[in-house]
């Protein structure tokens, strides 16, 4: 059980990195097409969906660093029950 809880957190941590690189990469790609659009409406929409994107990695990123310190506190945790 203990592995299967261990294997469940590297998942996770698995998924949350790939949200982040997907959430930049669209965020970079709505930065290069804000460069092309001049419809100020649609240029507006844009930056709100990068501004979004912004706060989500920014939520992402704290919360794949509170998964890494679950997989370290469970490690410790079977550290200590072999002894």
């Amino acid at each position: 059980m203990s592995k299967h809880n261990s294997e469940d957190i590297r998942d996770t941590i698995n998924k949350m990195k790939n949200d982040i690189k997907n959430t930049e990469k669209n965020y970079r790609e709505t930065e290069k097409l804000m460069d092309q659009i001049y419809d100020d409406v649609i240029k507006t929409d844009l930056q709100i969906k990068n501004m979004r994107r912004e706060q989500s990695l920014k939520s992402m990123k704290k919360d794949i660093t509170n998964e890494y310190d679950k997989e370290n506190n469970f490690k410790d945790k079977q550290t200590t029950q072999i002894f």
